[in-house]
């Protein structure tokens, strides 16, 4: 199962998660948490730019890249309701 997480408060929930992978912006992960993540055996990787969720173009990019490395697992993509 792969995540595609847009807010640095879902990515603490579903770091609870047993065996999930992990994808993010660079809004939701500093280069220093994906390092210490990557340390504790989670995998995550980390965009080098944002994902807002609210720009549809660059969500469907995102899915595009994830797709690429994990072109059987499902993908979900946590909802992010415009302020």
């Amino acid at each position: 199962m792969v995540y595609l997480i847009l807010e640095a408060r879902a990515l603490v929930e579903v770091i609870k998660l047993p065996g999930v992978v992990i994808w993010a912006g660079s809004n939701v992960l500093t280069e220093l948490n994906h390092k210490e993540l990557l340390a504790k055996g989670f995998n995550v990787t980390r965009f080098n730019h944002p994902i807002s969720g609210v720009n549809r173009s660059e969500l469907e990019d995102a899915l595009e890249t994830i797709k690429e490395h994990h072109p059987t697992e499902s993908i979900w993509v946590q909802y992010a309701s415009q302020p």
